[in-house]
């Protein structure tokens, strides 16, 4: 035999002997960080969803969806307008977004309002969880962990950033309300033009008339005075007609802690720009106050 058939066998011997060892699968890559800032005052648009355990098919029910985001120190704010066609539904969500270890965040449900009021429009999802966000480039991914919309098992929706756009007089008006029911004067302020108005005939003026506070800054100190006098609130939708871009009607009742029942009432709101120009807060029946317990 040749030196070269010798070498060979031997290769061939010592190959059979000597065990293969295998590299270790790659690790999943950390989570991508989104910066608190990148997301402030930005606005996105749904392109797609998808459970952990796989499809979520929403084109046939005709969803569409628009997110807005904003920064309050180290946490987000998230507002999500939702649009279902078959059958028609519209609702308004706002989500306090809260940074956790991990990279990832506590997702936090504040309010929703819906049209027509109580109609499901999609998964209602009322339990905060954990979540991630992932940005890359113009996409914006959302993980939630144990969603509704998916039986209970993780969900990804996935975002494309699109240029703020105006809102219409709907939108205008279930945040109104959405940010009323999380007592959130700010927020409710931030939907007037800056020289918008706000009448309202719950305070006391000296002739009886309604009081008007003009100015943003106006209308917030007078909400965080009428948000601070009781522990909770809410303000359910009935009705919105709106008669035009700049004329809208909200009916709703309304209860709080300091009622024995619910009280009805409306806002009369005139338009322009995409924000409120005025609002008129009127009281439909008279309010009953809850009996005072004796010390």
């Amino acid at each position: 035999m040749s030196r070269i058939g010798v070498w060979c066998g031997a290769a061939l011997a010592l190959a059979a002997c000597t065990p293969i060892v295998q590299a270790p699968p790659p690790e999943a890559p950390p989570p991508v960080l989104t910066p608190v800032s990148a997301l402030a005052s930005s606005r996105w648009t749904w392109l797609s969803a998808q459970c952990v355990d796989g499809g979520l098919t929403l084109d046939p029910l005709g969803f569409e969806r628009t997110l807005d985001s904003d920064v309050r120190g180290n946490r987000l704010l998230l507002t999500y307008d939702t649009l279902f066609v078959d059958p028609i539904c519209v609702s308004t969500e706002v989500w306090s977004l809260s940074p956790v270890a991990g990279g990832q965040w506590w997702f936090s449900p504040e309010a929703r309002v819906t049209q027509p009021p109580r109609a499901p429009c999609g998964a209602h999802e009322d339990a905060a969880r954990q979540g991630v966000l992932r940005m890359t480039g113009d996409t914006l991914e959302e993980i939630h962990f144990g969603s509704e919309w998916c039986r209970g098992f993780d969900v990804r929706f996935s975002y494309r950033r699109t240029s703020p756009q105006a809102l219409d007089a709907q939108q205008l008006v279930r945040r109104y309300l959405a940010h009323w029911n999380r007592r959130d004067p700010r927020a409710v302020a931030s939907l007037f033009a800056s020289e918008g108005v706000l009448v309202e005939s719950l305070s006391r003026s000296p002739d009886g008339a309604p009081v008007r506070h003009e100015g943003r800054a106006n209308v917030e100190a007078w909400l965080a005075d009428a948000f601070a006098t009781t522990p909770w609130l809410a303000m359910q939708l009935t009705d919105i007609d709106v008669r035009s871009e700049s004329q809208a009607t909200a009916t709703w009742r309304y209860m709080d802690a300091r009622l024995a029942e619910p009280v009805e009432g409306r806002n009369l709101f005139v338009l322009a720009g995409g924000e409120i120009f005025a609002t008129e807060l009127q009281l439909l029946s008279s309010p009953v106050p809850r009996p005072q317990t004796a010390p």
